[in-house]
């Protein structure tokens, strides 16, 4: 039977998936244009290889986001037609260097039938990249925590932190967390974007999600210019969800990040004693333990941690460590993962350059 024919019927345990580079797109969407979004990518089949029109039944939306507005009912041409306006743009690197940008239509089609009760809409082909058969790359999370999210600045952090939950530390330049969640031209002062976009999406996670964050800001004199998040799994709220619905445990597949989360050792090292002098510290909070690995990794752009191979990472860990232990026998402990630090970051480099 076609995909159109099916009804859907929204499940707790549905999952969305969709490619990193997506996850760090800049997507100007509203909450209802994010939540429409979620629900046709949670559809997808992992084994998809085109798209199909699916629908968004109106009262699955209303009931899984907790809304208490019917007027959803009135808007489905306003939602299509917004859903078909809306862009996403993604910025990349050339290989020589270059800013690359490329925008896409994310919908090629979208229809509502005046009481039909469900938008019915078909992802454009270009789309498919980020969307289908996603091998490596990607981000997973639950609809079910997205849904219950009730800003729009909550939704891309949370993506954006689910994408680095296996590092459990997002490091990111204040000027690409403005483009990312389009705050280019809004919150001029750093101060007014902290308290209106990062402290409320701190709390609404804490309340709501499967991970929560911390962060540290570090400035440059007076000038903010990267933001340090912790990212910390939320039991508690699992636990609550988990009385009511009993499908949350993770399925065997995992993103490349979950993957990766057995290869990082959980010892006491924070991100200040691996340099970075020029910049002060915020002490907003306390950071989870992190490992060698952890801290070499916060310097890392997504792009460069995804092509890191599996065991690839471990491997290079491994030939640091050697090195640092030879060179610093007899030393603490502390010094000798500092040392491990470099002597990663030096062989790193040095198979970068050799590759190029």
């Amino acid at each position: 039977m076609p995909k159109e024919q099916l009804e859907f019927s929204y499940s707790s345990d549905e999952l969305v998936v969709k490619s990193n580079r997506l996850v760090q797109a800049r997507m100007p969407f509203t909450k209802l244009e994010h939540r429409v979004i979620a629900m046709l990518i949670a559809q997808l089949e992992k084994d998809d290889t085109s798209f199909e029109e699916q629908r968004v039944y109106i009262k699955d939306l209303i009931e899984k986001s907790n809304s208490s507005s019917e007027d959803l009912y009135n808007r489905g041409e306003e939602i299509c037609q917004k859903l078909l306006d809306q862009k996403i743009h993604i910025r990349t690197t050339t290989e020589d260097g270059r800013r690359r940008y490329t925008g896409y239509n994310c919908m090629s089609k979208c229809e509502y039938v005046e009481g039909s009760g469900y938008i019915k809409a078909k992802f454009n082909d270009d789309m498919k990249p980020f969307l289908l058969r996603l091998k490596r790359r990607f981000t997973m999370y639950r609809l079910r925590f997205f849904l219950r999210l009730t800003s729009q600045h909550s939704m891309r952090i949370y993506e954006l932190l689910k994408m680095r939950e296996g590092i459990s530390v997002l490091r990111i330049s204040v000027q690409e967390f403005r483009e990312i969640l389009g705050l280019e031209n809004s919150y001029q002062y750093f101060s007014e974007m902290k308290y209106h976009v990062l402290e409320k999406a701190q709390r609404e996670l804490r309340e709501k999600a499967d991970i929560y964050f911390t962060f540290n800001v570090e400035y440059s004199g007076r000038t903010a210019q990267r933001i340090q998040f912790f990212i910390h799994r939320n039991d508690e709220v699992v636990r609550q969800l988990q009385e009511e619905d009993e499908v949350l445990d993770l399925p065997p597949q995992s993103s490349p990040s979950e993957r990766r989360r057995d290869l990082i050792e959980r010892t006491q090292t924070d991100r200040t004693a691996a340099g970075d002098s020029q910049i002060s510290v915020e002490d907003r909070t306390e950071a989870p333990s992190v490992s060698a690995i952890q801290v070499f990794l916060l310097d890392r752009t997504q792009a460069e941690i995804d092509r890191f191979e599996r065991g690839e990472l471990q491997a290079l860990h491994e030939k640091a460590r050697e090195r640092a232990e030879e060179a610093n026998e007899g030393r603490s402990e502390m010094v000798i993962k500092l040392d491990t630090i470099n002597h990663m970051n030096r062989i790193w480099k040095n198979q970068t350059d050799a590759g190029e």
